[in-house]
């Protein structure tokens, strides 16, 4: 039996995809690369539900953890996904600007 892929989820992993494979010059600013983890990390990184808030993390901890599920040390069945498209720079540029928030 096939496993039912969410939308939301399917919607995620694509425009990941698509964002990784785009040349540095064509890649979307960090706002709108944040924009993507609103959807689970509430908006601008203030989570009202069970998802971890990630607004005023020190970036230290924002880009230990993305390069620990980037790598799969860290297992979460959709961070390890989202986490691959990214490059080391996206991520030190999300920590910075989660930090701020």
């Amino acid at each position: 039996m096939k496993k039912k892929t969410h939308p939301l989820f399917a919607l995620l992993t694509a425009a990941c995809s698509i964002q990784a494979a785009e040349p540095a010059a064509h890649r979307p600013s960090v706002e709108r690369m944040a924009h993507a983890c609103g959807a689970c990390h509430g908006t601008y990184g203030h989570s009202i539900g069970p998802t971890p808030s990630i607004a005023g993390k020190p970036e230290e901890d924002f880009v230990k953890d993305m390069l620990e599920f980037k790598s799969g040390q860290r297992v979460s069945s959709i961070m390890n996904r989202i986490a691959r498209a990214y490059t080391e720079e996206d991520i030190t540029a999300l920590a910075q600007f989660f930090k701020n928030q």
